[in-house]
């Protein structure tokens, strides 16, 4: 027999015991083992009868049932399943905890200044206002701004110009004679 016919044969019989314990092949690991215990308290209340009937059937439906789920949990398929099934556990556990834990942390409000031009309250993090499109400066800006003005420029320029020249003529006072 190949290898796919044996594949084939065991999938059928896994469905076939899937079935008979009234379970889905889709059903998860935990549905399984949910619907296993389930069987198993039912089958045990049944042998706990007065009838002797119903013992015998319980014991042999247990016994069944007992090589049913030994036959579905060994299987390669289940085991792989249940091991998919965990990673998937695992992930949305984490994006619960994830999503809690950013519901836990506390709402931190953004702290607003007022534009220096147009007078409404804005985010203090915007460089340009987003109702006037004024340029927002930082106070060291300012400062540089302020000082390093084309009108100051200009006059330092000169003052700087003159000073060099009054150098220039003090250390060479012949250079005013001609």
């Amino acid at each position: 027999m190949s290898d796919a016919a044996e594949k084939e044969n065991e999938l059928s019989d896994i469905e076939l015991c899937y079935k008979a314990m009234g379970l889905s092949f889709s059903d998860n690991p935990e549905q399984v083992e949910k619907t296993y215990r389930k069987l198993k308290d039912e089958y045990g209340n049944s042998m706990r009868s007065a009838d002797p009937a119903i013992r015998q059937s319980a014991t042999e439906n247990l016994k069944q049932l007992e090589e049913l789920f030994v036959t579905i949990t060994g299987s390669l398929i289940y085991k792989d399943y249940a091991r998919e099934y965990e990673k998937y556990k695992a992930q949305k556990a984490e994006q619960l905890a994830a999503r809690k834990q950013k519901t836990e942390q506390p709402v931190v409000k953004e702290m607003l200044i007022n534009c220096p031009y147009c007078h409404k309250p804005i985010s203090k993090k915007l460089k340009v206002c987003i109702y006037c499109h004024g340029k927002i400066l930082t106070p060291m800006e300012q400062l540089m701004s302020k000082v390093f003005s084309t009108r100051n420029l200009i006059i330092a320029t000169i003052f700087v110009v003159l000073i060099i020249a009054g150098v220039v003529i003090v250390s060479n006072p012949q250079l005013l004679k001609r």
